[in-house]
């Protein structure tokens, strides 16, 4: 099974390095909050939720970043920030919410996997696929076993706070050093 595991995650991987432009994107949509000396506001969903407190407290935080939910009112959102949003697919919620930010013309970047009866709007400023839409390891019953959401989302996240740390680097960099 462990290669079974191996195997399929590397996939996955594969996939998500397929879309290193769009997570390139997001890194410097979400790096604009912290040069403007705005937050990066952030909201999980569903079984991904629980990635928020690593997001925002852990050792390896994303600099700047904020509770969306710890807001009154996604009005209280000004120009300086922006907003990262993570699910494991594209639910009723996680549409709402997008909807709103777009209709408040907020910059955000959303992860999840898409949803064949819903489709993600085209002109979200910043998307990437979570890659993730089903179990991927079989049992010996030929039942599928290990949802891969937070592996996936957790590579994701890496790839842009690495880049977002780049970033940061060469922002603070002093030519005359």
């Amino acid at each position: 099974m462990a290669n079974i595991l191996q195997t399929q995650l590397t996939g996955i991987f594969n996939r998500l390095n397929d879309q290193s432009l769009d997570i390139q994107m997001a890194a410097q949509c979400l790096i604009q909050a912290i040069g403007g000396e705005g937050n990066v506001y952030i909201k999980g969903y569903d079984d991904l939720k629980f990635f928020e407190t690593y997001i925002t407290d852990s050792h390896e935080k994303l600099e700047s970043s904020r509770l969306l939910t710890d807001l009154e009112s996604l009005e209280a959102i000004d120009s300086t920030d922006r907003v990262l949003l993570f699910a494991p697919f594209y639910t009723e919620e996680v549409q709402r919410d997008t909807q709103a930010l777009i209709d408040l013309d907020v910059d955000f970047v959303l992860i999840c996997n898409k949803n064949k009866e819903v489709d993600i709007p085209d002109h979200l400023l910043h998307y990437i696929n979570l890659s993730t839409p089903r179990p991927i390891v079989y049992t010996e019953d030929y039942d599928k076993v290990v949802q891969p959401h937070p592996m996936a989302l957790n590579y994701i996240y890496y790839e842009i706070y690495t880049q977002m740390i780049e970033m940061i680097r060469d922002l603070d960099l002093d030519p005359e050093s």
